[in-house]
């Protein structure tokens, strides 16, 4: 037996077990030796030696198990137990069966040990398939009468009693112990129970906070009142709270509640490039809640107030810090999801999608207030030869650095988005046809000029690009006919030698004719 603190109750040890067991098997080799391989009736000492065959190869089967495996379940060791024992008991109470059955005991002791190591209902069905073993056991052999061996089986007996005796007391012992155990649990929990009365205050008032706090990603509106539920707990009538950035030496976060604007006498002591935050002075005193990677969560009040805050208060406290560093973290990945979405993953252009949108917005704007707006469509000229040549990563590593070329030509308020494979275009807001293609032929100059990365790292890559140009209201009137023009002039670029810019025929609309005249085909 041996106590296991950790769990708080006692187990049967596999290793007493074990010696026990080793004890018996040493026992029916000896018998065997001096006693049934002598017998006359050749039957009976084969059934004896079978029995102690299997007695012991299943005990050397169980060291092997104890010694493999540390963490060895006794009741899974004793449910295989079971069938081994029975043929072994089965096989040595038929070749015993004449010397006033001697086994009894032994079985009597399987069975006290599977009552006692499986305390449930099911405990009677194992002691039944012993019981069985032992009636097939006294049916298998005729019964042959050897007094001699009576006193040998007699001090078996005697000895089997005792080991029962030993399991049972050190049951008992198990049992009392539990009893101890489980009186030192319930005063335990009575002093839990007594602080259980506050801490679920204090947890609803957590609750409440991280609710007004995840309630929205904007929120820095709700911080005054984060402050009033956390002061009716830890009882603080001025305070504030500051999430940073350790690198940057940023304030991400900051809320006060009682402090009459007087933000910096509180904290403006803090010093966010100190590993040390506990600073103080007369009047108020800053500690550190949480330091969570690059972002600390600092908490500043009177002075005594802060040093009369227990092991509670700092938890609840540490509660709130955690979840705001969640929700400045959640506010983060908002921001950087909304940015993705509108931003094509290899070029760190704008997308399609966001390309679209800002046509409408500008098309829209150009028509109210009477503006024009010019829009360019770019295609890298046999781009699949640099993918053929090069692979595909060099081919996404050169897309990528087309996008920094183009955006470092235009306007910074010029839109540039990749249009879908190695196509970009370029949103030109309040730009006429000739500053448009002046902006394309830029562009295709710069592209020209530059030289890409090979496999190898060098500047070896040369690629050209063709550009359509397209202008509202001068080639078209809406977003599809704007888009259409400029795929058009795109394409009499590619089909006239590549590398050059190209802008549709002007086409007179019948607002552009004079009054009387006609529009022709």
């Amino acid at each position: 037996m041996t106590t296991v603190p950790n769990k708080g109750r006692i187990e049967l040890d596999s290793g007493a077990f074990l010696f026990v067991r080793s004890a018996a098997a040493v026992f029916l080799i000896v018998l065997y030796l001096i006693w049934a391989r002598g017998l006359e009736t050749a039957p009976l000492s084969d059934i004896f030696l079978l029995g102690t065959v299997v007695w012991t190869l299943y005990t050397l089967g169980i060291a092997v198990a104890r010694y493999t495996t540390p963490a060895l379940d006794f009741q899974k060791l004793m449910h295989f137990t079971l069938p081994f024992d029975c043929v072994a008991l089965g096989a040595l109470v038929a070749a015993t069966t004449e010397l006033h059955d001697p086994f009894y005991v032994w079985v009597m002791l399987e069975s006290m040990l599977y009552a006692t190591v499986f305390r449930r209902a099911r405990s009677w069905i194992y002691s039944a398939f012993l019981v069985v073993a032992y009636l097939i056991g006294h049916l298998a052999v005729p019964v042959f009468s050897m007094p001699f061996v009576h006193v040998i089986f007699l001090t078996m007996k005697v000895a089997a009693v005792l080991v029962i005796g030993w399991f049972v007391g050190l049951m008992i012992e198990r049992q009392s112990y539990r009893a101890d155990e489980a009186e030192e649990r319930v005063d335990d929990a009575t002093d839990l129970n007594q602080k259980l009365e506050r801490s679920v205050a204090e947890l609803r008032a957590v609750a409440e906070i991280s609710e007004i706090i995840h309630s929205t990603l904007d929120f820095d509106s709700v911080g005054p009142v984060v402050l009033e539920r956390l002061q009716k707990v830890i009882e603080i009538p001025a305070a504030c709270i500051f999430v940073i950035d350790k690198d940057k030496g940023e304030t991400l976060f900051s809320a006060s509640r009682g402090l009459h604007n007087d933000i910096s006498k509180a904290c403006g002591v803090l010093d966010v490039t100190r590993s040390d935050l506990g600073v103080s002075d007369e009047h108020f005193a800053c500690l550190e809640l949480l330091d969570h990677n690059q972002m600390i969560v600092v908490f500043c009040a009177d002075s005594q107030a802060i040093d009369m805050l227990d092991a509670d208060d700092h938890m609840v406290l540490h509660a709130v810090a955690a979840e705001l560093v969640v929700a400045v973290e959640n506010s983060r990945l908002y921001k950087l999801t909304k940015r993705l979405a509108i931003t094509d993953e290899l070029t760190d252009l704008y997308n399609y999608r966001y390309l679209q949108q800002r046509l409408d917005d500008e098309i829209g704007r150009a028509k109210r207030y009477g503006k024009q707006l010019s829009f360019l469509m770019l295609d890298v000229d046999d781009f699949k030869a640099v993918n053929d040549t090069y692979g595909h990563l060099v081919g996404d590593g050169v897309l990528a650095d087309l996008g920094n070329v183009i955006k470092s030509t235009v306007r910074e308020v010029d839109i540039v988005a990749r249009y879908g494979g190695e196509e970009f275009s370029v949103l030109l807001p309040e730009t006429d046809a000739s500053g448009a293609f002046i902006v394309a032929e830029k562009v295709r100059e710069a592209v020209s000029m530059h030289r890409f990365l090979d496999a190898e790292g060098e500047r070896t890559i040369h690629v050209t690009m063709s550009l359509g140009v397209a202008n509202l209201p001068l080639h078209a009137e809406d977003k599809e006919s704007l888009l259409r023009q400029a795929d058009d002039a795109l394409y009499q670029s590619k089909t006239t030698g590549k590398d050059r810019v190209r802008a549709p025929k002007i086409r007179l609309s019948r607002f552009d004719l004079e009054p009387g005249q006609e529009l022709k085909p």
